[in-house]
């Protein structure tokens, strides 16, 4: 038969082991990879009987593996969308495919296509299936840009590495550090060397 004192040394080693519990055990939190819904958006025309597939770096996406790529709907043809869970936190590299009827598979030319997703904050791609190397149709939420005398200038999306972020290229080869800028609106940077005067406007659509 336990005395008291047993009794109390047995609450106070209870009480101490749930106390202890949260420390020793990570939180299920923590160990839950976060991630971010992306609607993946291309326009192609494609043949009877085909499909588009969106396939990338991230697990959503394939793996690069063909066999396992995200499968897009045609409801809005000839644009093709669907929504995956990707990791955030790291770049996401993808492309788009046709698989066709007879099972031939066609990737889209050019480079692989990349963006940072942010934790748990949707996007949108909207994307253009590149049929030749180094047409324009190659980024992310369309830019329109104007031109002027002193400067050539263009977006660049994978320098950036973010869906929200613009550079300025200069006609020295040069660009300006990344800046965020929301869509449907124009932001302002400034010039380059001799004609650091000469802002260059980039109107995010």
């Amino acid at each position: 038969m336990q005395g008291p004192k047993s009794r109390r040394a047995g609450v106070i080693v209870v009480a101490l082991a749930a106390a202890l519990l949260p420390l020793a055990s990570p939180s299920s939190a923590a160990d839950t990879p976060s991630t971010s819904p992306v609607r993946f958006q291309v326009t192609t025309t494609t043949g009877w009987g085909d499909q588009v597939f969106a396939v990338g770096s991230d697990p959503a996406l394939g793996s690069w593996d063909p066999a396992r790529a995200l499968p897009l709907d045609a409801h809005g043809y000839p644009a093709w969308d669907a929504e995956a869970l990707v990791g955030s936190g790291s770049s996401v590299a993808y492309k788009y495919l046709v698989k066709a009827a007879d099972g031939t598979i066609t990737w889209e030319a050019g480079p692989d296509r990349s963006f940072r997703p942010r934790p748990d904050t949707a996007l949108t791609t909207r994307d253009t299936f590149r049929r030749t190397p180094g047409t324009p149709a190659s980024g992310i939420a369309p830019t329109c840009v104007t031109w002027s005398e002193t400067w050539r200038y263009t977006s660049v999306f994978n320098g950036c590495g973010d869906t929200r972020g613009l550079q300025v290229l200069y006609q020295d080869g040069s660009t300006s550090p990344c800046r965020e800028i929301a869509a449907a609106t124009t932001a302002t940077f400034a010039g380059y060397g001799p004609h650091e005067n000469h802002p260059v406007a980039v109107n995010h659509c």
